[in-house]
């Protein structure tokens, strides 16, 4: 079959489906990846096709995950940075899918939706966090995640009427140019595309989510995607003489697609704090466009890969995207998650949850006593590092990549 994966967003994004689409290629598919074109590199080099999306990944990403970015705030702020794009956007999902037999997408709402229903062909929807109503937790876009089961019931209701209205502004044209009925607005996730139900597949372990019993059978989890075969990366002499120049291995601290005023100013706090605390780290800088110099106590790099370098360290400091999260879990290391926007609260709060790090601490909230505080926390806390262990134990016994191209064969035989 030929299959179009549309990864709209990040690295965290993007690097899931890059893992999916060799495992279905492998399996005699062929693969077109449909993303922001700083991603063509890897997705060519795989041996996929590429189209490329309008836009871009860094000021997408910097537009709607500030830490003061709220459920209430996330959708206008998306609207302003896409809106006038969103015709554009269609057409390139478009392009990407015209000879496809089915489309494999992330979250966007129902744009990829639309797609499919035009082409008529199957869709299979990817979640990384919750986006399915239940009453044990509140939408992962939430800030706050002790609502309780009420009011995380709720949540969805209101979090999807704000969808609904958002799509509803941005595709009710386009849709009524292609003679599609238009979706109205709604108080839940409307996974109907003609007579067919789509299949949604949240690619997180039950380990660390176990499945809602609210859930209909549409809905699975398939475990993490974890890349079986990392390949192999040569490191750089100084940081090989950097992790080894102390008994004591160095944390991790990485913010991801973070950038801009507020990473930078977190990242200043974090530092202050390793100073004061004398713990030795490595530093991705990653997107926040700064320069450091490497010192004694800290070595500062743009990219490492997490399967080389987290067996190397001994705990993790991280914004909690779900790729990052899902790598610090496979390898059992303890985690301290700084949430800025999105589904970042969810997960810092379910690794807490699982007693595999100390309380998350909001970026916008973050200050050096705080930051000096859960520094020692991290890494003094033996109970962290035992329930790391033995979560992970259970998490490499899955087998997600395989579960999940499983399940979307059968969705598509299905449709």
């Amino acid at each position: 079959m030929k299959l179009t994966l549309i990864a709209i967003g990040s690295t965290g994004d993007v690097r899931p489906f890059i893992l999916l689409g060799r495992e279905l290629s492998a399996r005699g598919h062929q693969i077109t990846v449909v993303a922001f074109s700083r991603f063509s590199s890897q997705a060519l080099s795989e041996g996929f096709s590429f189209q490329p999306l309008c836009g871009d990944a860094e000021s997408f990403m910097d537009a709607i995950m500030q830490p003061d970015t709220s459920a209430v705030t996330y959708l206008p702020r998306l609207k302003k940075e896409i809106g006038a794009l969103v015709p554009q956007i269609i057409q390139d999902i478009l392009s990407g899918s015209e000879d496809a037999d089915a489309i494999i997408c992330n979250f966007f709402g129902s744009v990829n939706y639309s797609v499919a229903e035009k082409l008529n062909i199957p869709c299979i929807q990817i979640y990384y966090f919750p986006m399915d109503p239940t009453h044990e937790m509140p939408i992962s876009s939430f800030r706050h995640q002790n609502w309780g089961s009420r009011i995380n019931w709720v949540s969805y209701k209101l979090g999807y009427l704000m969808i609904g209205s958002l799509e509803h502004f941005l595709l009710t044209d386009w849709r009524k140019r292609n003679r599609l009925r238009v979706r109205k607005p709604g108080t839940a996730p409307d996974y109907r595309i003609g007579n067919h139900v789509i299949p949604c597949i949240y690619a997180v372990s039950p380990s660390i989510l176990p499945r809602p019993a609210e859930w209909d059978d549409h809905i699975h989890l398939s475990g993490y995607w974890y890349d079986q075969n990392p390949p192999a990366w040569e490191a750089p002499s100084d940081l090989l003489r950097f992790l080894s120049e102390d008994s004591l291995p160095p944390i991790y601290i990485g913010f991801g697609s973070m950038s801009g005023v507020q990473a930078n100013k977190l990242l200043s706090v974090l530092l202050r704090a390793l100073h004061e605390t004398r713990i030795r780290a490595v530093i991705a800088i990653g997107w926040t466009g700064s320069s450091y110099h490497s010192g004694s106590r800290v070595y500062f790099t743009d990219y490492i890969p997490h399967d080389w370098l987290f067996p190397r360290v001994r705990a993790v400091i991280h914004h909690g995207g779900a790729g990052t999260t899902a790598a610090g879990l496979k390898y059992g290391l303890p985690s301290l998650i700084i949430p800025f926007a999105g589904d970042q609260p969810f997960w810092g709060d379910h690794v807490y949850k699982a007693g595999c790090g100390p309380k998350p601490i909001a970026a916008r909230d973050l200050s050096l006593r705080k930051a000096i505080s859960a520094l020692l926390d991290l890494v003094t806390q033996s109970r962290y590092r035992e329930n790391a262990l033995r979560l992970s134990r259970s998490l490499i016994r899955e087998d997600g990549i395989r579960t999940a191209c499983d399940l979307i064969e059968k969705g598509i035989a299905e449709w």
